[in-house]
């Protein structure tokens, strides 16, 4: 199947999730990836805020301010065609940007991707769809493979986030795209 056809299929699908089946899946699949030691010993990590039904990630926001663990967000620049990360200290600092997605407000922190201390552990990576692979089918913009592709995070751990639904045999796959290293899904995180 091509990508803009099982693109068009798994929104379609996961916008028509119900709200209470969001909810649970979501987390679950917090839970899920929070048991998991790579969850616990990362210190600069890496999350989306969700929109159009993807799974949620309060419950990680949350776990990550609790424990003084620094969180990271992407802001889109429509204009350059690329994410910018940015500090993320608590709720008070979000507010809706591109796309309607909730972003740092900004005047919180713009990460340096050169910068020596910028380390990123962990990178809850939102999809479309994945294979078992790790092959990522985006929204088919390319500013998380951008992103991924830098040489700061060749040490860092990819993780999609995903519904099981979503996770299907073969993603179409270019030569720039970025695979992941495990899948959570609301049934179990896998490393692949």
């Amino acid at each position: 199947m091509s990508k803009a056809a099982l693109r068009k299929e798994l929104l379609a699908k996961r916008e028509c999730l119900g709200g209470i089946y969001v909810q649970e899946a979501s987390i679950s699949a917090q839970r899920n990836l929070m048991a998991d030691d790579i969850w616990k010993t990362s210190q600069q990590v890496i999350l989306y805020s969700p929109i159009r039904n993807e799974l949620r990630t309060d419950l990680l926001f949350n776990a990550i301010w609790e424990s003084g663990r620094t969180l990271l967000l992407p802001r889109c620049d429509e204009a350059q065609g690329q994410m910018s990360l940015v500090r993320c200290d608590g709720h008070h600092e979000l507010e809706e940007g591109a796309y309607g997605i909730l972003e740092p407000r900004t005047h919180c922190t713009v990460v340096d991707y050169d910068a020596p201390d910028f380390t990123p552990s962990l990178v809850v990576v939102p999809g479309v769809g994945f294979d078992r692979a790790g092959n990522r089918l985006g929204f088919g913009g390319g500013y998380y493979d951008r992103m991924l592709a830098r040489p700061a995070f060749a040490r860092a751990t990819f993780v999609g986030l995903a519904y099981s639904f979503q996770i299907v045999p073969a993603v179409e796959t270019e030569a720039w795209d970025q695979t992941m290293h495990a899948l959570c899904t609301e049934e179990a995180l896998q490393w692949l």
